[in-house]
């Protein structure tokens, strides 16, 4: 019970800490709260894979479904939890990039790490079903993410203040 609590804990505390990052840049204490944003992402995202052998009490290997179809990528689209698990994902990865040239293509690659390793930690363990069509909907949500950092960054120039106005 306290270890399914944990887990759903893990991408909402992360989340915090990168938004308190993202708070405080162009103050004084912005690089002490990136550097804490990404100790906790670059330690968390990948701490958090432990929850399936400890779930399971260990390691029971269970044969992974790797089978593709166009009627089986529709389906697993409607796998709403990775959509919106892995849109937010990419988000806090951006975030970890600020003033990195290839930040987005750099979060692509993190969400197609963490989602492959996901999948091999259910097919290690027996938890959940290990189905590799599943990173059809983790890519989906990375591609959410992506369009809504874009439009975050189109959007930001039209919120700084003007500094002729009286």
């Amino acid at each position: 019970m306290w270890l399914e609590l944990l887990a759903r804990l893990v991408l909402p505390f992360v989340a915090v800490v990168t938004c308190i990052a993202l708070a405080l840049r162009r103050t004084r204490w912005s690089e002490a709260a990136l550097r804490a944003s990404r100790w906790t992402y670059s330690i968390v995202s990948p701490l958090s894979l432990l929850y399936f052998p400890l779930k399971a009490g260990g390691v029971r290997p269970v044969e992974c479904e790797w089978t593709f179809s166009a009627s089986l990528a529709v389906y697993s689209l409607l796998n709403i939890q990775h959509l919106v698990g892995f849109a937010i994902f990419f988000m806090i990865s951006v975030a970890q990039l600020p003033n990195v040239k290839h930040a987005i293509a750099w979060s692509f690659l993190a969400c197609f790490a963490l989602g492959f390793l996901v999948e091999i930690a259910e097919g290690a363990t027996g938890i959940h079903h290990c189905r590799m069509r599943d990173l059809i909907p983790d890519m989906a949500g990375a591609c959410i993410g992506a369009i809504a950092v874009l439009i975050e960054r189109r959007l930001a120039p039209l919120r700084t203040p003007q500094e002729n106005a009286v």
